[in-house]
């Protein structure tokens, strides 16, 4: 069976997280956060002192990183090895080293080869990233790039730390936010941009629940005979 991948790529705080999650569950396809697999890199040499400068020992590490993805009724959960790292990840100074390590060919290249293997195993597959459409899976079946102005993705960064119980403040959070973009779309290494048969949603004013819908119209129509949402399976020609 051929592989379907459909991609969503785009800066922090557009709801792309959110709007995967969604259409993975509608299609019943697998979900993968590459933002996430990018932070636990990131957590990992943060707490075992890693510097950004150890270009091959990051790769290496991110080669046999021992991340796992599991939903339960509260979302979705990051794991590293048995321990949760879910709220951990999402802490700014580790998006941040996230960003920074991200702009390593070792490591990208790396992360590339993980998240194509993941692809050729899940057969069905959402992925979530900076570079998926681009780069990573430039023949996917679906792209899409969710843009939005940075004081909207500040204050839902804001809100999404707050109900994890972290105290940060929205000036900080819009700072971070915009030094990242900054980093993001500069790096020399497959930098932030919408491919170019991507459809490009700004989501500023949109409802998650009209982005989600968009979404889903749109990839209904582009995969056509090769998925049927109602069975949840592959729907083949048998005649």
């Amino acid at each position: 069976m051929a592989e379907i991948v459909i991609t969503i790529d785009g800066p922090a705080g557009v709801g792309k997280t959110s709007v995967a999650q969604i259409l993975a569950k509608r299609l019943g396809f697998k979900y993968f956060d590459t933002g996430a697999m990018y932070r636990t890199l990131a957590l990992v040499a943060f707490e075992k002192n890693i510097s950004p400068t150890e270009n091959v020992l990051l790769g290496k590490l991110a080669l046999s990183l021992p991340i796992s993805f599991h939903e339960n009724e509260t979302g979705l959960k990051v794991f590293l090895e048995k321990r949760d790292i879910s709220k951990s990840i999402r802490r700014p100074e580790i998006g941040m080293l996230a960003s920074t390590i991200s702009q390593l060919k070792e490591v990208r290249e790396a992360m590339w080869k993980l998240q194509r293997q993941l692809a050729k195993k899940a057969k069905k597959a959402v992925f979530e990233g900076r570079d998926m459409g681009t780069v990573v899976f430039p023949k996917a079946q679906v792209k899409f790039f969710l843009t939005a102005s940075p004081e909207i993705r500040a204050e839902r960064r804001w809100k999404q730390l707050k109900a994890m119980g972290k105290e940060v403040s929205y000036k900080d959070i819009y700072e971070s936010l915009l030094k990242r973009d900054k980093q993001d779309t500069e790096r020399v290494i497959s930098p932030l941009e919408p491919a170019k048969d991507a459809i490009i949603i700004d989501t500023t004013a949109l409802s998650l629940k009209r982005v989600v819908e968009m979404v889903l119209k749109y990839t209904l129509n582009k995969l056509g005979g090769l998925w049927d949402e109602q069975s949840g399976r592959e729907n083949r020609d048998e005649r």
